[in-house]
C-alpha cells in the first residue's frame, strides 16, 4: 500500500539520510533532504481520550533533529534523538545522538550522550536510539550500527548499551539482533510480561514489521512478523496497565499479547517518541 502521509514521505528522507551518514560526516549539500531539515514536535494526550492525538502539529522541541524516544530519568522526562545541526557553534556535534530534558514547562538545550564505542571504525557510530528503563534499575540504548566495512555499503544491526544515569552507557557485546541477508534498523524495545519485546519496520514491505523476543533484553529471538495496513512499524511502544500501545508511522495499535493487535487511531505522525509521564502521554514526532 501506498502511504500518502506527507509527514511519512518526510521520514522516509529522513532514515535514508541517517542511514548513509551514520558516521558523523558532515553533509557537502544542504540544500538536500536530511536531517538537518527536520524538526521534533512535542504534543500530549491522556488516557481520558483513549491517547488519541488530534493536535496537528506541536511544540517545537528541537530543530535539526529526529528519531525521538523518551524516557523518565530521575523524576523528570527525557527525549534522546539524533541530533543534526549545521551551524558552527554545534557543527562538531552532527549525526551524534543527544537529549533534552522537560523541566518547568520547557525543554532544556541538546547535550551529547557517552558511549565508549570503537572509534577507529568511523562507520560504527550508533544512530536511531530506543532508550528503555531497566526492571533493576539503570537504563538500556539500543541503536542500529553500520557494520559495513566500506564507506556507502550497508550491514545493519542492533546493538545496546548501559547506564546508570542515562548519559554515559557502556556497549554491550555483539548484536542484539541481526538478519541474515537483510538490514534491520529503527527498534522500539519493551519490557512487557516478563519477556522483551523487539518491533523494528521492513522498510521493504509495507506495514510489515520485524517481531523478537528476550528473556534478558539482550538474546533476541525472531518471532512471525506483524502486519497492519496504513503505516509503519516505526514508533515506540508504551506500557498503559496491561496494554501495550505502539505509536507508530501513520497509526496507533495497541495488544495484550502481541499477538492480536488492535487499530486505536490513524493519523500522520511520523516516527513519534513516547512516555507516560505526570499522567499524561508525551508524544514527539518528526516534521517539517
Amino acid at each position: 500500500m501506498m502511504l500518502r502521509f506527507l509527514s511519512i514521505s518526510v521520514l522516509f528522507l529522513f532514515t535514508q539520510a541517517y542511514a548513509a551518514q551514520a558516521d558523523h560526516k558532515f553533509p557537502r549539500d544542504l540544500s538536500r533532504n536530511g536531517p538537518w531539515k527536520t524538526k521534533l514536535n512535542w504534543m500530549t494526550t491522556t488516557d481520558r481520550d483513549n491517547f488519541k492525538i488530534h493536535r496537528k502539529s506541536g511544540k517545537t522541541v528541537v530543530s535539526q533533529a529526529g528519531v525521538s524516544t523518551l524516557a523518565v530519568v530521575d523524576g523528570r522526562l527525557r527525549a534522546y534523538f539524533q541530533w543534526a545541526p549545521t551551524g558552527d557553534q554545534n557543527e562538531k556535534y552532527f549525526d551524534h545522538i543527544a537529549y533534552v530534558d522537560y523541566l518547568d514547562g520547557n525543554w532544556s538545550s541538546p547535550e551529547i550522550i557517552e558511549i565508549d564505542i570503537d572509534k577507529e571504525n568511523p562507520r560504527g557510530y550508533p544512530f536511531d536510539p530506543t532508550i528503555v528503563p531497566l526492571p533493576k534499575g539503570g537504563f538500556r540504548l539500543y541503536f542500529t550500527v553500520n557494520n559495513a566495512t566500506q564507506r556507502g555499503s550497508k550491514d545493519l544491526s542492533i546493538k545496546s548499551a548501559i547506564s546508570s544515569d542515562g548519559i554515559s552507557f557502556v556497549l554491550e557485546t555483539g548484536d542484539r539482533l541481526k538478519l541474515d541477508g537483510q538490514s534491520i534498523n529503527d527498534c522500539a524495545v519493551i519490557f512487557f510480561d516478563d519477556l522483551w519485546h523487539l518491533i523494528a519496520p521492513n522498510h521493504d514491505k509495507a506495514g510489515v514489521g520485524y517481531y523478537a523476543t528476550s528473556p534478558d533484553g539482550v538474546t533476541f529471538e525472531r518471532q512471525d512478523d506483524l502486519y497492519h495496513p496504513g503505516g509503519a512499524w516505526l514508533g515506540n511502544m508504551v506500557r498503559h496497565d496491561n496494554t501495550v500501545y505502539f505509536f507508530g508511522t501513520g497509526f496507533t495499535l495497541r495488544t495484550s499479547d502481541f499477538r492480536r493487535w488492535e487499530l486505536v487511531q490513524k493519523h500522520r505522525l511520523a516516527d513519534p517518541g513516547v512516555a507516560l509521564f505526570e499522567g499524561e502521554m508525551h508524544v514527539i514526532t518528526v516534521g517539517r
